[in-house]
């Protein structure tokens, strides 16, 4: 693995999203919400090899960020680690 490589123009803005000391606003919400939607309509391979239970846990988080955005609601903690974890999905092994 080769962490010296350059970090690609779509990683960056997740790397500032996955800091935890970053505080999630609405515009990166909806950023990360429209590339998680492309990533996955182009058959994101990162997420290619997931089991079932871990595709509906995705869903899940993607679905209650969602929410939060349509009810005007800042997320808890629980949601902001949980929109996390999944964003953390989409970076290559050597970045998180």
């Amino acid at each position: 693995m080769d962490n010296n490589r350059m970090i690609s123009h779509s990683e960056q803005p997740l790397r500032r999203l996955l800091d935890p000391s970053y505080p999630l606003c609405r515009e990166d919400v909806l950023w990360a919400l429209g590339f998680i939607k492309k990533k996955v309509a182009d058959g994101a391979p990162e997420w290619s090899g997931l089991d079932r239970p871990q595709l509906l846990a995705h869903f899940a988080c993607f679905a209650d960020m969602a929410l939060l955005l349509l009810h005007r609601r800042s997320p808890s903690s629980q949601e902001t680690a949980c929109f996390r974890a999944m964003l953390g999905e989409f970076l290559p092994r050597d970045l998180n």
